[in-house]
């Protein structure tokens, strides 16, 4: 089950989460935020500044923030066949 909703940032930056009831307890869950790197506000789009520092730290090194979150999506997938076959071990 996927649930999806947006939310603005409050001025304290916190967020919290409820889950359905329906929900049985005790089961483990993946729970992914999802920070957009370009956002809208009054003045128009822009970029967020976390993004326009992590160019920096990428500069010279020839890897694009593309290709970045392409190997973040790599370490994910592996990360849940390792999930995959540790819930297979116990079960």
């Amino acid at each position: 089950m996927t649930i999806t909703q947006t939310v603005a940032i409050p001025t304290d930056y916190r967020i919290f989460l409820e889950l359905p009831r329906t929900f049985p307890i005790g089961v483990q869950a993946r729970v992914s935020i999802t920070i957009p790197t370009v956002f809208e506000n009054k003045s128009g789009i822009e970029q967020a500044k976390s993004v326009k520092s992590f160019r920096g730290i990428l500069k010279g090194k020839g890897i694009t923030i593309e290709r970045f979150r392409e190997m973040q999506r790599e370490d994910k997938a592996l990360e849940d066949a390792a999930d995959e076959r540790q819930s297979r071990k116990i079960g």
